[in-house]
């Protein structure tokens, strides 16, 4: 006989804020802080409440990443539409503050299968978008590229993630002329951006 364990409400404000605690705790701490006695003291519940909400921790990181995966899509959906599109999606990755964020959702994605498979999906789709920027920049008749445009869009999103981590331990050494050269390619392909 299987029983049915009474789980917490998906959505709603107990376990939005887990959430929001599982995130400020991979940023502060990185993923060794984050246990469920962790997050219940930055919210002020017991311990056990958190497996009310959430069947492992594993599910929360889940939770957490998908969370994290909708914001970052909708910030690329929005700078897709805009008028200058290229540029705008360079900007979003370029001006992220989640580096830390997808560095700790990185190491944990090589423990949990779950996870793992979020990370995947999230790459593709968020790679598809950058894709279509470019494509969208090309098709205007802007200008061509010597490049395929999935092999610019992941250059240029290893670009910006390794800016960032280096930035994050104080190292700059390259960066301008890298910004530089990402800058000078995209205002070749939309001018005036």
């Amino acid at each position: 006989m299987n029983v049915v364990r009474r789980m917490g409400p998906k959505g709603s404000e107990i376990w939005v804020s887990m959430l929001d605690a599982a995130e400020d705790i991979l940023c502060e701490e990185g993923y060794g802080g984050l246990t469920s006695r962790n997050v219940a003291d930055r919210i002020g519940v017991k311990q056990r409440l958190v497996y009310y909400y959430f069947r492992t921790m594993d599910e929360l990181i889940v939770e957490t990443f998908r969370r994290l995966a909708i914001r970052e899509k909708e910030r690329l959906a929005k700078a897709l539409a805009s008028a200058q599109p290229l540029r705008e999606v360079w900007n979003v990755y370029i001006e992220t503050n989640d580096t830390r964020l997808v560095s700790e959702f990185m190491a944990l994605a090589n423990r949990i299968d779950d996870l793992r498979v979020e990370v995947k999906l999230f790459i593709e789709e968020s790679r598809k978008l950058q894709i279509a920027a470019l494509e969208q920049a090309r098709s205007a008749g802007k200008a061509e590229e010597a490049l395929p445009a999935i092999a610019t869009a992941f250059f240029a999103t290893s670009a910006a993630l390794a800016m960032h981590r280096e930035a994050a331990l104080g190292i700059e050494g390259g960066h301008d002329e890298v910004r530089a050269a990402i800058d000078e390619f995209i205002s070749t392909i939309e001018p005036g951006s």
